[in-house]
């Protein structure tokens, strides 16, 4: 077992490559052996990730403010408490409203792989 106190040799990193806007992550549990990550994530206004999938899934919890989480067909709002599954290989996207914050831990199983830029007309869609 391992145990982590607050901030205890952790760091937020800025989100760069694979984020639009101000997003920042702290790395909770990195486990390749397992194929477990999870993050804690703060997106300012307008910050998202890129699309991308899991090889295993993976699952965000909404703690704060008021985001969207977007796949091909479909955008919808977030807000506190909600629980978003995106299951194994599901191409999607997720971030902050354009007039709010958002924090949410994500729980990613299996490698991520990394599609590209959300465009503004499929953002704008929520």
């Amino acid at each position: 077992m391992k145990l982590t106190h607050g901030r205890e040799d952790r760091k937020s990193n800025r989100g760069a490559d694979n984020f639009t806007g101000g997003v920042w992550q702290d790395t909770l549990l990195d486990d390749p052996e397992g194929g477990a990550r999870v993050y804690a994530v703060y997106f300012e206004p307008g910050g998202r990730t890129h699309w991308h999938a899991h090889e295993g899934g993976q699952v965000l919890y909404v703690t704060t403010g008021e985001g969207r989480v977007g796949t091909r067909d479909r955008v919808e709002t977030l807000r506190p408490g909600d629980v978003v599954h995106a299951p194994a290989g599901e191409e999607h996207w997720h971030g902050a409203g354009p007039d709010s914050v958002l924090h949410h831990v994500a729980v990613s199983l299996g490698a991520t792989r990394w599609l590209g830029e959300v465009a503004r007309e499929d953002y704008e869609r929520g």
